[in-house]
């Protein structure tokens, strides 16, 4: 897991790599940290797993930076706001739907370790079994982009690709079920919502570009509720 902090005091920055590196090691997780000074410094590199961004800097604040991850990636990043100004939570979560949140300055260990191992089992702990003949391979929930109806199968669509298992699409819809970010949108598709970028009446657009048809009314509802839910 790769994360970048981004805060224009060195102390600060020092402080929360000190406390990530520390859960790491609790946790036995593979977790690398890289820190910033600048948010143009920050936007010049490869993109994070998790973004940990200051709210309020002199020359670029948080929320802009934000902002330009999710313009430059398709809104495919993870951001959590620090601050230490009273009662801004509101107005991170308004600015930035894309958020998981934000924690306040000084950061709480308990509280930030609460965030990682959510953010954690979302984004890597959710394994997922699926068959290929006599072979199971196995897949992180997140990995996957949506499900379609393939025959008797189910093609898996990914970042970079698809493969096709031996699972009927009512067995495999029974298999995502087990994470909220998975719905059937049409009855031979099932998407992630963790990579939805846009919809509207009729279709749904993922972050691959990929546009699909929308059958489910509540699909909105569902949609919205979850980011909300998402972002605390």
């Amino acid at each position: 897991m790769r994360i970048a902090l981004l805060d224009d005091d060195p102390r600060e920055n020092e402080n929360l790599y000190g406390l990530i590196n520390a859960y790491a090691l609790r946790r036995k997780y593979d977790v690398v940290c890289e820190t910033f000074t600048s948010g143009k410094e920050l936007l010049r590199h490869d993109r994070f797993d998790l973004y940990f961004l200051d709210y309020v800097m002199d020359e670029m604040d948080g929320v802009a930076v934000g902002r330009a991850l999710h313009e430059k990636y398709s809104g495919a990043v993870t951001i959590c706001y620090l601050t230490g100004i009273e009662g801004v939570a509101s107005e991170i979560i308004n600015a930035e739907i894309g958020a998981v949140g934000f924690l306040t300055k000084p950061v709480s260990e308990e509280l930030l370790y609460k965030k990682l191992d959510k953010f954690y089992n979302a984004s890597f702990g959710g394994h997922l079994q699926f068959k290929k003949g006599r072979v199971t391979e196995t897949v992180y929930a997140r990995e996957i982009f949506y499900a379609e109806a393939a025959d008797k199968r189910t093609r898996i669509h990914f970042r970079l690709g698809e493969e096709t298992y031996h699972h009927s699409f009512s067995e495999t819809e029974r298999i995502l079920s087990a994470y909220p970010s998975f719905f059937r949108i049409h009855r031979s598709y099932i998407v992630n919502m963790l990579h939805v970028k846009a919809y509207d009446a009729k279709s749904v657009m993922m972050e691959s570009g990929d546009v699909l048809p929308l059958k489910a009314k509540d699909f909105a509802k569902i949609y919205r509720s979850f980011i909300f839910n998402e972002t605390k």
